[in-house]
């Protein structure tokens, strides 16, 4: 059994978009749990970094630098991850990117661009991270989503694209944890709101001030992915934050 301290020893994870704001904590919560984590983003310069911080918490880090639109590039992070630290455990999809500006003004280039990256790479990813986690019975898929996806929820203007990739990614998780749940895999969606991030400062710079900080989502991010958050499955985990005056 593992120790209360690190539920996740011996536990293998990978987290995308892993270079800086939420992917970054997420990335370190997890090591601070145990795990070992294969870190992925575009830039191998800003992974290292957050490979740094990993080695400081006595856990393990594996950097891969890949474009996440491209088939290829994802399946081979994967690859380098198994040969790394074994079958994978956990799988975090936090990797996204935003076009700001009006519907009329989004081009075709910018909407793909969008729609593969926010929707599409996590697709790939699950698909690799399900290689590992139905033969072993178990495994944790947590797609980092927005409250710009939540039906009901007031929203930005500006926003109509990233929005309804979103809104999929949620819809995402919630049928396929339907359809692996009896092979003992868990996917849960998460969606913060105001997060101090760089992609609020170009959304909403007047919402960054009162903002919950990515270690915040990162910390609720890893617990869910340890045993004790078993019956947190087939869920849209919404983090308002506190609010703070100003």
């Amino acid at each position: 059994m593992n120790d209360s301290a690190k539920p996740l020893e011996g536990r293998a994870a990978l987290v995308t978009g892993a270079s800086r704001g939420i992917g970054a904590s997420t990335a370190a919560h997890l090591a601070r749990l145990g795990a070992r984590v294969t870190l992925v983003a575009r830039t191998h310069e800003d992974l290292q970094r957050v490979a740094l911080a990993v080695a400081e918490l006595e856990s393990e880090a594996l950097c891969v630098a890949c474009d996440l639109r491209q088939p290829a590039e994802v399946e081979r992070a994967f690859r380098a991850a198994r040969e790394a630290f074994g079958p994978l455990d956990i799988l975090v999809n936090n990797a996204a990117c935003l076009h700001l500006g009006p519907f009329v003004d989004l081009s075709p280039e910018d909407w793909a661009g969008m729609s593969e990256l926010n929707l599409g790479a996590a697709l790939r990813c699950a698909q690799l991270a399900l290689e590992d986690m139905i033969p072993a019975k178990r495994g944790v898929i947590l797609n980092v989503a927005s409250v710009a996806g939540v039906p009901g929820v007031p929203k930005f203007p500006g926003l109509v694209g990233y929005a309804a990739t979103k809104g999929g990614l949620i819809a995402f998780s919630e049928a396929l944890a339907a359809e692996v749940a009896a092979h003992g895999v868990r996917v849960v969606a998460v969606s913060p709101a105001s997060v101090k991030t760089q992609m609020l400062k170009d959304a909403a710079p007047d919402q960054h001030e009162g903002a919950m900080t990515p270690g915040q989502v990162g910390r609720v991010i890893a617990r869910l992915a340890c045993d004790e958050s078993a019956a947190v499955n087939q869920a849209n985990v919404v983090l308002w934050g506190f609010p703070t005056s100003k």
